[in-house]
């Protein structure tokens, strides 16, 4: 059944050529989410050109903070520079797990909420 599911997601991906296609994808995330949608492909190929690796083991926290993202800027009505904080309330730094974090919310934006791409400046992200 999961062999099935995984040939469902092939084929899904590459059904469409502007898409992102399954072997674009780290292997062991195709195998992790068989069902990866065309849009959380293209999600994490975004977070790869931004440096950060995505794997099987990480793939579905990434896409919920991903898409937790783009929820909050959506109905709550916050910035992400109100959203990139930490547990006190600070700007989330510029290393370690509060950049890959902030690089993770910049991907979102490209991929799954681009009309909040206006904001991606308030992550204050190193060139």
């Amino acid at each position: 059944m999961r062999r099935v599911l995984v040939l469902i997601a092939l084929v899904a991906l590459t059904a469409c050529s502007s898409e992102p296609t399954a072997r674009d994808l780290p292997p062991d995330v195709m195998s992790a989410r068989p069902s990866i949608t065309a849009e959380e492909a293209k999600f994490v190929l975004a977070v790869q050109d931004l440096g950060v690796t995505v794997t099987g083991q990480s793939v579905g926290d990434d896409i919920e903070i991903g898409t937790t993202t783009c929820w909050a800027l959506k109905t709550g009505g916050l910035t992400l520079d109100e959203i990139a904080r930490d547990s006190q309330g600070a700007p989330l730094p510029n290393s370690g797990d509060g950049l890959r974090t902030k690089k993770l919310m910049y991907a979102a934006v490209q991929a799954l909420c681009p009309t909040y791409d206006s904001q991606l400046h308030q992550l204050k992200l190193p060139s």
